[in-house]
């Protein structure tokens, strides 16, 4: 939601506006310069925060989290599914084969799940894309 906010749909939003208030050309170029400037520097700002971020030497347990946030999403992902449909199964089939009565195994919701890893394996594909075409180094 704060992309389309910073990321040009209320730029637009708001040159449109100027379009309606102003009748003179020189005066909507120069609202629309303006705006454009004010575009310019979001942009820059967000570089500058995307820049922080990946250059930070950040110790710890922070630091971390910080580098390994994606990495530890997908691991859980895989191990959820590896919970789900092999682990759980083979230990349902174990205790079936030797009569052992236990409470109910637990269940993962995988309407939640299955959207997640999905996510991640479209962005792994894009990634892959991106570094096969040399858009990225």
């Amino acid at each position: 939601m704060l992309g389309k906010l910073l990321g040009g749909g209320s730029i637009k939003a708001i040159g449109d506006i100027v379009d309606d208030l102003y009748t003179s050309d020189e005066e909507r170029n120069d609202a629309k310069i303006k705006l454009e400037e004010i575009q310019a520097k979001l942009k820059a700002k967000q570089m500058d925060i995307n820049f922080a971020d990946a250059s930070s030497k950040a110790g710890g347990i922070s630091g971390f989290m910080q580098r390994s946030w994606r990495p530890l999403i997908g691991m859980s992902a895989a191990i959820s599914i590896l919970w789900e449909f092999v682990i759980k199964q083979f230990l349902m089939f174990f205790l079936a084969v030797f009569s052992i009565d236990t409470m109910p195994l637990p269940s993962l919701d995988m309407g939640v799940l299955m959207p997640l890893v999905m996510a991640l394996l479209g962005m792994g594909g894009l990634r892959t894309f991106e570094k096969v075409k040399g858009l990225t180094k």
